[in-house]
């Protein structure tokens, strides 16, 4: 018995992908970190360490922009934004494997 073309596992795998890319909404190229800022204060010799504020940054036209986030509910939405962005490129390698593996298999059936 021959078996189908693709493998039913790697149709199956690339659905899957393509299912949980299509979910993602929401995603942003970029970091929200935590960074401390040393303070001098009148008075005082060494600086004061104060903090940590989140603050997102990214790359707009070749450069590296950033802003202060205050508010915890758009540190968490950035994050979840960042997360998501992450999780597509993972999900983008995962599919050029899967279709590099379609291709050879097709290669190995088209030379019997």
């Amino acid at each position: 018995m021959e078996k189908p073309f693709p493998s039913t596992k790697l149709r199956q795998a690339r659905q899957e992908i393509l299912t949980h890319i299509a979910l993602i909404e929401e995603m942003r190229r970029g970091s929200v970190t935590r960074q401390l800022l040393k303070i001098r204060r009148k008075g005082q010799r060494e600086p004061v360490l104060t903090g940590p504020y989140a603050l997102f940054t990214c790359k707009k036209k070749g450069r590296t922009v950033g802003r202060r986030l205050q508010d915890p509910e758009e540190i968490r939405r950035l994050e979840h934004q960042v997360q998501n962005f992450h999780t597509f490129q993972e999900l983008c390698r995962r599919l050029v494997e899967i279709g590099e593996k379609i291709c050879e298999e097709r290669e190995r059936k088209e030379n019997r």
